[in-house]
């Protein structure tokens, strides 16, 4: 019985490890506001090339937190961190750089 629960504990340990998720990846991205929705925590931005993840173009993210999106407004100039993990992306430490009315 010893034995059968031994290799139990070893095939879920197995399992366990496999199913564990790839590390987040962190990238620095600069962009303009094309839309945001504070409710459904949405930022669409249009943004330069990703080193090393994709090329420039404009895409909705999830924001982390939504009181940093709560100013925004389409045109703002913007930094954020996007953090991808398990082929998702979401944006934190959202900065304003210049507002879109700014010339």
């Amino acid at each position: 019985m010893k034995q059968i629960l031994f290799v139990v504990v070893l095939i879920c340990a197995g399992i366990a490890a496999g199913c564990r998720s790839a590390p987040e990846k962190h990238y620095p991205i600069q962009g303009e506001v094309i839309s945001a929705d504070a409710a459904k925590k949405l930022l669409t931005v249009k943004h330069g090339d990703i080193p090393g993840l994709m090329p420039a173009m404009t895409m909705t993210y999830q924001v982390a937190e939504p009181k940093q999106m709560a100013t925004l407004q389409p045109g703002d100039k913007i930094t954020a961190d996007l953090v991808v993990s398990e082929n998702k992306g979401r944006l934190e430490k959202i900065a304003l750089v210049s507002k879109g009315d700014d010339k």
